[in-house]
């Protein structure tokens, strides 16, 4: 629908891990591919290449939905003037469900660091330096200890019961937010919260509304009355939108 992305916003508001910027030049390796661009070049990539049109969910109404946030309440209004063009990446399934794994008790700078490691670890080298996100049949290669070693900490086993795991998110396309979130808490350390993420980030599930600390002080603060059915059918836009204002305005972790 529309190329307008603002693209530090997405790329770096905690929805996904695997993106480095330097010199106006965004870098990742998404798949088994290294993708490259900088400002001026992705609205031409986002036309030329399908892949990447769909992993920035390009098809979607995004003026659309700001607007009907906009009008809903002011905070979102404010948020969304600010930093318009946020959009929600459609990852892969597999690389969400460890990636927010990781995410518990932690900060973003840590995540990418521990994200970092097992790439280099157990990913296959696509470039130097740049290395794929380990299919669960490469971290099966991992032992606790050695995941600790890398900084996992008592994050390790849930990453192993995810890789033995795996195969439960073949279930989830077929099941409705309530009972795919269901699905994927038969993983280790994974709740409510990391499972929404796994649903909205990994699956498309755009009205699904992760509730983390950051989220549910957002909550008390600013919607005391309301709960995240407010927000739909955009509840995942919505959440984003505010997880970025609110963390930008009131201090990064």
């Amino acid at each position: 629908m529309s190329c307008e992305i603002n693209i530090e916003a997405t790329l770096f508001c905690g929805q996904s891990f695997a993106w480095t910027e330097e010199g106006g030049q965004y870098t990742a390796v998404l798949g088994d591919r290294v993708v490259c661009f900088d400002a001026q070049s992705l609205p031409s990539l986002l036309k030329e290449d399908k892949e990447l049109a769909a992993y920035f969910d390009n098809d979607y109404d995004y003026p659309g939905a700001e607007k009907y946030l906009s009008l809903l309440d002011p905070h979102l209004e404010r948020y969304i003037a600010e930093y318009r063009g946020l959009r929600i990446l459609r990852q892969d399934p597999w690389e969400v469900l460890v990636s927010f794994i990781l995410s518990q008790n932690n900060s973003i700078k840590r995540i990418r660091g521990l994200y970092r490691r097992l790439n280099e670890t157990y990913g296959s080298e696509m470039a130097p330096g740049l290395y794929t996100f380990p299919r669960p049949e490469q971290l099966a290669r991992a032992d606790e200890d050695a995941l600790r070693a890398l900084g996992l900490g008592f994050r390790a086993p849930y990453v192993l019961d995810a890789v033995d795991q795996h195969r439960l998110l073949e279930t989830i396309e077929n099941l409705d937010d309530e009972l795919g979130s269901l699905q994927l808490q038969r993983i280790a350390g994974v709740g409510p919260k990391v499972a929404s993420c796994i649903l909205l980030f990994g699956f498309g599930r755009r009205d699904v509304f992760p509730l983390d600390v950051w989220m549910k002080r957002i909550m008390s603060n600013l919607y005391p009355d309301k709960d995240p059915s407010f927000f739909s059918p955009h509840g995942g836009l919505a959440q984003q939108y505010l997880f970025h204002g609110y963390r930008d305005e009131y201090g990064r972790r």
